[in-house]
């Protein structure tokens, strides 16, 4: 699963055991008459800290207790639209998984249920059942089985996942299961859709099951539906038969066992492309006005199949790849067996594709899942990183065999910064396989997916690559169709390696934190000597001190950018490493690899910083290095540096070099002009020539309108370019920026939609306020909140009352609104409070204040409701 927002309330404890140590004796049962001799064995006191009554026990969340086994589910469903229910039927082919039961219990919630039986010989048993909390069906059998003996039990059920209570986390945003999309056909700007989403243990709300990761079942779903709508559902479509009242059934069955979490159906009127890999099918579902840029949606499908299964030593091992987008999804995207769900951020124009690799990212994740979380399931959501981490690897992965390591280490950079963004600023720092969650939804975070994912680099890293994928591969091929915790990696790398990777995993799966490394280096002169000091400062009682192998690269003038490797192990505190060399180094890589995990302060010069960018190879190192230095740029020498780094391999960092880079004198203005108008028409990159374009834009010279207007007038280039020649004007000439803007509402564009509502927020003028009534509905996830922004600036520069109250009548609704999406609902209530703020003791100050709180008290969603929590409503 892909996170559609990495913003989280994430949290954990640690809880300590107090031992208690007593005297104790040996004593037996013995015959009348026998004589004994009886020992007693006193033991020395030992010193307590507690007694029995302050003991707390730490929190353990265990895989389920499997007593039955689920062999295969066979489903009837059709659905009543207006009431928001599907009307099912299931069959379920079960045995004991070990020891004789003459009882089920079925997870199935919030459902009427009208009738349970065992089927025998093509007959109906009525059987036994207590329906407790809504939530877990238990069946009382017609006698005891063992586990020889398999039976099969009928349900005949409605699910209304409407009436569930509402729950969800970050990542998964509600937990009912099955979603009906504008239902009543009413809202124009909707279709009408139907679909799932299991993940965690929420395929229970639509069909009865054993709805645990380590349940394992084949499938079949006969879907009846009206024939104007298509159907998609997991494994093969073995048949579809219209109906005599107009609607059709279609049957779809998987031959393989998966979990119920990764069962899935979506209902609506698609365009479907389709394709073909290594005899298998590709599918591709998009709303019909996206049906020509399918393949530019879910890009380079059949080459990451190919990789994929080269890269893992195991060749993709389901029937067919079908990948679907659909309205209002409650996650980013979901790995369900065959049949991957997106949500609407994924549909786009190619042209709104243009150098957009996060669609490429997604898809890679899910794919990656197909191995990782789908042929080989996590046991227990505690060990979910076996999923997530993986599906997080992934991505860097193809980024680096596609685009090379440079922008893969780029994408690995933000991912961390993530991670540290949970664990340091949150103060939210958990065990990677973390048994003491509070609830399993909380799994579902930064570390799971970004600290599990820059562990794995680690992890090859260290190994090297052909140990690291020999590895995966044996750990596949070991527990392939079945469920596997961490030790289970730990056996396959093991087993290949012949070295003890206990120390690896227990101080990176089983303990909090990361080693904060301060590092410092010196040369002496007298005695030929370079001296490192290493120190861990991280608060190692509620982490570890951790055992950091790494490569040092040791630059030296004589050798230039040919360095001395040298490798070293670092498992103290604080730790000295003295080194003989005949010159002072020019510059010394620490982790030369750029590995390790952890927070890093360096003592450098400015000098030692442009020597870092100079020389080394790695991304990271050279992105550092020009963060350090950027403000620093008073010498020719640190200025020349940035105009190398508008030449560098990695388009980020060119793109930040255009940020930065600076001229002092009237000359290196004029060539700097020259050399970034280049730039904004011919960079490879779209981010670049964005870059470039806003930095002429700043630098406010006139003479470079031609450029950027030549550079609008493209009809093929990528949107963000646009967006940075229209930043340019605006910069230069605000009224033809405003010239401008007219023709570009009618691009519709989200990225030029927030562009010219940046310039409209600045007039102050009433005549632009029906640009913000009609268009916010297009815009999307940060951008949103920034339109909506801009919609409140502009309110308060016109600063009409009366004015104000009306549109906070208008922003209430927005808000206030379920049918809308957390991100619109968010900005528009975010605009709310911020009105409230430049209104305040001023005479629409209470109007004000009364919508927004009756936004927040109608809110009930957790996640809007924890950010609204932290606001000053008063």
């Amino acid at each position: 699963m892909v996170q559609i927002s990495k913003k989280a309330l994430f949290w954990g404890s640690l809880m300590g055991l107090a031992l208690m140590g007593t005297s104790c004796k040996t004593s037996s049962k013995v015959k009348k008459d026998e004589v004994v001799e009886y020992i007693d064995y006193e033991l020395e006191p030992v010193e307590v800290t507690a007694n029995r009554l302050d003991f707390k026990r730490a929190v353990y969340n265990p895989s389920y207790t499997r007593r039955n086994d689920l062999l295969h589910t066979d489903l009837e469903v059709r659905f009543d639209w207006n009431k928001k229910h599907l009307l099912g039927k299931a069959r379920l082919k079960i045995k004991p998984l070990f020891y004789p039961t003459d009882s089920l219990r079925l997870d199935a919630k919030g459902f009427d249920i009208q009738k349970v039986a065992i089927l025998q010989g093509g007959q109906e048993k009525a059987l036994s059942y207590k329906y407790e909390d809504q939530k877990n069906l238990f069946i009382q059998l017609d006698r005891s089985y063992s586990r020889e003996e398999s039976y099969q039990i009928l349900v005949e059920y409605t699910a209304k996942p409407d009436e569930l209570p509402i729950g969800g986390s970050a990542a998964i945003t509600a937990d009912k299961g099955l979603y009906f999309i504008n239902a009543d056909g009413k809202d124009p700007d909707k279709p009408q859709q139907i679909w799932t989403q299991g993940e965690t243990e929420s395929s229970s709300c639509w069909f009865p099951t054993i709805d645990r990761p380590n349940e394992r079942t084949t499938q079949e779903i006969k879907i009846t539906v009206q024939d104007r709508f298509q159907t998609l559902s997991n494994g093969l479509l073995i048949s579809s038969i219209k109906n005599a009242d107009g609607s059709r059934t279609d049957h779809w069955k998987m031959d393989q066992g998966h979990a119920p979490y990764l069962f899935m159906m979506a209902i609506g009127e698609f365009a479907r492309s389709t394709e073909e890999w290594n005899g298998k099918l590709l599918e591709y579902y998009v709303e019909p006005k996206y049906a020509e840029h399918a393949q530019a949606i879910f890009p380079q499908t059949p080459e990451m199949l190919s990789f994929f299964s080269a890269r893992l030593g195991y060749d993709y091992p389901w029937p067919k790849y079908s990948q679907v987008v659909v309205r209002d999804y409650v996650s980013g995207a979901m790995e369900n067996t065959t049949g991957v769900i997106f949500g609407e951020y994924m549909q786009k124009t190619s042209r709104e594709l243009i150098d957009n690799t996060t669609n490429e990212g997604v898809v890679a994740h899910e794919m990656m899942h197909h191995w990782f979380g789908d042929l080989v399931t996590c046991e227990s959501w505690a060990n979910l990183p076996l999923n997530e981490s993986f599906a997080n690897y992934g991505e860097y992965l193809w980024f680096e065999h596609r685009y090379g390591r440079d922008f893969a280490d780029y994408n690995r950079m933000n991912e961390v910064r993530g991670y540290m963004n949970q664990a340091v600023l949150q103060d939210d720092a958990h065990p990677l396989i973390h048994y003491g969650y509070e609830d399993k939804e909380d799994m579902f975070d930064a570390h799971s997916y970004n600290k599990g994912g820059a562990i794995l680099h680690m992890l090859r890293k260290y190994l090297g690559d052909d140990a690291f994928f020999e590895g995966l591969k044996q750990y596949l091929h070991k527990n392939e169709y079945s469920a596997a915790e961490a030790d289970e990696l730990r056996l396959a790398f093991e087993e290949v390696t012949g070295e003890d990777l206990n120390w690896f995993f227990n101080q990176w799966f089983y303990k909090a934190g990361h080693p904060k490394l301060k590092i410092k280096r010196s040369y002496s002169d007298s005695s030929k000597t370079l001296v490192l000091e290493l120190e861990q400062t991280q608060d190692y009682t509620k982490s570890t001190v951790f055992i950091l192998p790494m490569e040092l690269a040791i630059y030296t003038p004589s050798a230039g950018d040919l360095p001395l490797i040298k490798q070293i192990r670092m498992d103290q505190q604080k730790q000295r490493f003295e080194f003989p060399l005949k010159e002072a180094p020019t510059w010394v890589a620490v982790d030369q690899e750029r590995m390790l995990l952890a927070e890093r302060t360096e003592e450098q010069t400015k000098e030692e910083w442009a020597a870092q960018y100079s020389l080394s190879p790695r991304f990271q190192d050279r992105y550092d290095a020009l963060q350090k230095i950027k403000y620093d740029q008073g010498e020719e020498a640190m200025r020349k540096l940035f105009w190398t780094a508008l030449e560098d391999p990695a388009w980020p960092i060119r793109a930040m070099a255009c940020d930065y880079v600076k001229a002092q004198s009237e000359e290196e203005t004029k060539n700097l002009i020259a050399k970034l108008s280049k730039m904004a028409e011919e960079d490879p990159h779209s981010q670049v020539r964005m870059a470039a374009l806003q930095q002429l834009g700043r630098l406010g010279d006139a003479s470079i309108l031609p450029t950027v207007k030549k550079v609008i007038a493209k009809q093929d280039e990528a949107y963000s370019v646009i967006y940075g020649a229209f930043k340019a004007i605006q910069q230069i000439d605000q009224n033809l920026a405003l010239e401008l803007a007219k023709e570009l509402e009618q691009e519709q564009n989200p990225t030029l939609l927030m562009g010219i509502a940046e310039l409209y927020g600045q007039t102050g003028e009433r005549k632009y306020l029906p640009f913000f009534s009609a268009n916010w509905k297009k815009t999307e996830n940060y951008g949103a909140i920034s339109f909506f922004g801009q919609y409140q600036k502009l309110l308060v520069a016109i600063a009409d009352d009366k004015l104000t109250l009306d549109k906070v009548k208008e922003l209430q609704q927005i808000g206030g609104n379920k049918e809308n999406d957390l991100w619109h609902r968010y900005a528009a209530t975010n605009a709310l409070y911020d009105l409230q703020k430049a209104y305040f003791e001023k005479a629409p100050y209470e109007e004000i204040q009364k919508a927004l709180q009756a936004v927040i008290e109608k809110e009930e969603n957790s996640n809007l409701k924890n950010l609204y929590q932290n606001w000053k409503v008063n």
